[in-house]
């Protein structure tokens, strides 16, 4: 029981830091698929 909690504490804190140290670098969804053929927020209507 307290290798499975360990565990599931070790995959929050990879996770958290993983998502915070690439959003710092630049790393997020809108600036990854962002580029001149993709119009992000433009719904065109």
């Amino acid at each position: 029981m307290k290798a499975m909690l360990t565990a599931f504490v070790a995959i929050a804190f990879i996770s958290v830091g993983a998502w915070y140290a690439l959003t710092h670098l630049g790393f997020d969804s809108g600036n990854v698929n962002a580029g001149p053929g993709v119009r992000l927020g433009d719904t065109g209507g």
